[in-house]
């Protein structure tokens, strides 16, 4: 990353495609305000919104998670989300979110969020 007078954060939401991208989308054009509010104006934030199908429905959580950490670190993101369409389970219980804060990982299960009002129930939304 360049130098410039304000720290930049990287933050990608890597989206499975359909539902998940869109949400990804909707959530980046608030994302940056929200978070320039939060941690102030010193920091900038990069928001990248990265369509591609990154899961596969036979992976365990730990599988996948070490995948999207993989691709965070060649891509050089500060922060990434992952957003899926597909249910997660953790222990034979359904994952809303995992959250890796010493990673700067969040994987999102929208399906665990409910079919009805997902934008709404999705971080970030509207």
């Amino acid at each position: 990353m360049g130098e410039s007078s304000q720290s930049v954060t990287v933050v990608a939401l890597l989206a499975d495609p359909d539902a998940p991208t869109e949400v990804a989308q909707r959530i980046a054009r608030d994302l940056p305000a929200r978070l320039a509010d939060k941690f102030g104006q010193e920091r900038r934030f990069d928001v990248k919104v990265v369509s591609e199908p990154f899961t596969a429905g036979t992976e365990d959580l730990s599988t996948l998670t070490r995948r999207i950490l993989d691709r965070r670190r060649t891509e050089d993101w500060d922060i990434v989300v992952a957003l899926t369409d597909l249910p997660l389970h953790s222990r034979g219980r359904k994952l809303v979110v995992d959250l890796g804060h010493e990673h700067g990982l969040a994987l999102l299960s929208l399906p665990s969020l409910g079919g009805l009002r997902l934008y709404r129930r999705a971080p970030a939304g509207g």
